[in-house]
């Protein structure tokens, strides 16, 4: 019998989707444990995530800013949200820190816009897991 590795996440969604993407987990083989929390203010959400990957990689403030091409007292004013973590760096801290690109970001106008579209109704939902399931063909 072969082990299959598992990898442990955490990932926020508004609560009325919560039964849908855990009949999803489980139908992958997943697990879910619940948590309801308020999010973190998006302004915050960049600088953070880089400090804590830059930490948990070892690297120093100077050593992200090389890496970057950018004055080391950058870095620091992106982890105390003083400064907002253009695209350009997002890409290359991704790279360095593997992770995406979006963890270090606000999101754009455009994005706004589609998340407000959403919580209007304006975009497509499943009624049940297994249309959801059809959808994507799981």
């Amino acid at each position: 019998m072969q082990i299959q590795k598992m990898a442990h996440t955490q990932i926020s969604i508004p609560v009325d989707n919560l039964e849908l993407l855990t009949a999803l987990v489980k139908k992958l083989g997943g697990q879910v444990s619940y948590g309801i929390h308020d999010p973190m203010p998006e302004v915050e959400r960049g600088g953070k995530m880089l400090k804590s990957l830059r930490r948990r990689a070892g690297l120093t403030q100077r050593e992200v800013a090389k890496a970057l091409g950018i004055p080391q007292s950058h870095v620091s004013e992106f982890e105390r949200y003083k400064r907002n973590i253009p695209y350009k760096h997002a890409q290359t801290l991704a790279e360095l820190l593997h992770t995406l690109p979006s963890h270090f970001m606000n999101p754009n106008s455009e994005t706004l816009e589609a998340m407000s579209e959403l919580e209007k109704g304006n975009g497509q939902r499943f009624k049940s897991a297994e249309e959801l399931f059809e959808n994507l063909g799981i």
